[in-house]
């Protein structure tokens, strides 16, 4: 008896805590703008497309509170969880290997009949959805969980409880259109649109806005995005899958939080902070949770991994960073970024000068090369294999929040550096969330580093 009315208590408190952040989440997701006129001009023109959060959120709700009321993971071992969740990680991987095949098959001009000669594959990779939705509640239930015993050794526990509770729901994720103004790389709006757009269907959006409202416009895909429960992008890579679920709850933990919702602000610098905290707190939260509970599989998907060195803070004197050092004369993607953006950045600031001087016609022309030199840039970068579809003031705008690594979309911002100091100088994770979560100026982290480094 003293076990199911803990089991309600707890089932109580978790659906309360769910709604309450819910709430939270609608209100400062990372991936949606700030109302405004230049937001109800874009909201019109992509209303057909936009994703529904509502509808979405309630679904996952109702899922969440089954695996709540029924824990089939609760009888299971150890080591039966973590087989489970493998098993599904290979069936999304397969899954995925599949759908592929059959996209390739109507792709293929060659092929007379796709809808035919796709038949045996396309009814193999449905069977396989079933059995992927039959395993999706117990296997996220599980890697909560985990996560959760991690967090708690962190000392993010209170009574063995995390707060907010680890919840994340692995699903298609919608797309978002990020706008930047033409004459500088700043995200001035975001919009998050439905699953499964096509690149026609992103190209039309993009060249939609750009005629409407002159501004800069990309469509991308996400991994991950902190509504709640989290959206988490399907995916066969168990590290990468562990490491973006910890991301999102790093996002959610920030949510009560200054600069979790100061993200609503929609200043670069808080934007920037954020993200790079998310990003360097949930790739070492994932690879601990990999560690712990899949360690042979960690060394079997990741051959050349090999444990991480203790994390080393940059120099921030001068507080811009240099061009991240080429170890060799390779071609090096981070770098092919950085340098773009440095000179796309030389050229928007000429422009706006000119338009200050009033030389608008000037200004435009600086505007056009940035652009002309960002598809050349593109079009290079591609040549190594990669495979940019459009680079323009909102890629860089999007991607150069992203800054925990030296170099690439986020140029010479000095934010992101500033942020890998401040962890490598905290003495452990939580200390690190701790003292970050309440920084909302480059001022406020560059004392914070000093203040960290001169305790050292």
């Amino acid at each position: 008896m003293h076990f199911f009315w803990q089991r309600r208590k707890h089932f109580g408190l978790m659906i309360s805590l769910m709604v309450v952040l819910a709430l939270v989440s609608l209100c400062v997701p990372q991936e949606r703008p700030v109302p405004g006129a230049s937001n109800t001009i874009i909201s019109h023109l992509v209303g057909k497309e936009l994703f529904d959060f509502v509808e979405w959120m309630g679904d996952a709700w109702l899922e969440k509170a089954g695996q709540l009321s029924v824990p089939v993971q609760d009888f299971l071992a150890t080591e039966q969880r973590s087989q489970f969740v493998l098993n599904f990680v290979r069936s999304l991987e397969d899954w995925w290997n599949l759908e592929w095949q059959v996209r390739q098959s109507y792709a293929d001009a060659s092929t007379t009949d796709p809808e035919t000669q796709t038949q045996a594959l396309r009814l193999k990779r449905d069977a396989l959805r079933t059995e992927i939705e039959r395993q999706r509640p117990t296997a996220e239930a599980i890697i909560q969980q985990q996560i959760a015993s991690v967090l708690v050794a962190e000392g993010f526990g209170v009574g063995g409880e995390i707060f907010p509770p680890v919840a994340a729901r692995i699903t298609p994720l919608p797309y978002v259109l990020i706008i930047s103004p033409r004459d500088e790389i700043n995200r001035v709006s975001a919009e998050a649109l439905q699953t499964g757009l096509s690149v026609d269907e992103a190209d039309r959006i993009e060249a939609q806005v750009l005629h409407t409202t002159k501004q800069s416009a990309l469509v991308v895909p996400i991994g991950g995005l902190a509504a709640y429960p989290t959206m988490i992008v399907e995916t066969g890579d168990s590290l990468w899958l562990m490491q973006t679920i910890a991301h999102e709850w790093v996002h959610n933990w920030l949510y009560l939080r200054p600069l979790g919702y100061s993200y609503l602000a929609e200043e670069p610098v808080i934007r920037t902070i954020n993200e790079t905290v998310a990003s360097l707190a949930g790739d070492e939260l994932g690879l601990k949770v990999m560690r712990r509970y899949y360690l042979d599989t960690l060394k079997q998907e990741h051959p050349d991994w090999v444990e991480p060195k203790p994390l080393e803070a940059p120099d921030l004197d001068p507080i811009a960073p240099s061009p991240p050092k080429r170890e060799s004369s390779e071609f090096s993607y981070n770098q092919a970024l950085y340098e773009t953006r440095l000179k796309v950045e030389e050229l928007l600031i000429e422009a706006r000068q000119l338009k200050v001087e009033g030389k608008l016609v000037e200004a435009e022309a600086k505007i056009v090369a940035a652009e002309s030199y960002m598809e050349e840039r593109r079009q290079f970068i591609n040549s190594h294999g990669y495979g940019i579809r459009k680079l323009n003031q909102a890629f860089f705008a999007f991607y150069g929040a992203y800054a925990d690594q030296p170099g690439g979309a986020a140029g010479s911002d000095p934010t992101g550096p500033a942020v890998v100091a401040l962890r490598a100088y905290s003495p452990g994770l939580r200390q690190f969330l701790d003292r970050v979560s309440s920084i909302l100026t480059q001022e406020e982290l560059l004392k914070a580093v000093a203040d960290f480094k001169a305790q050292r």
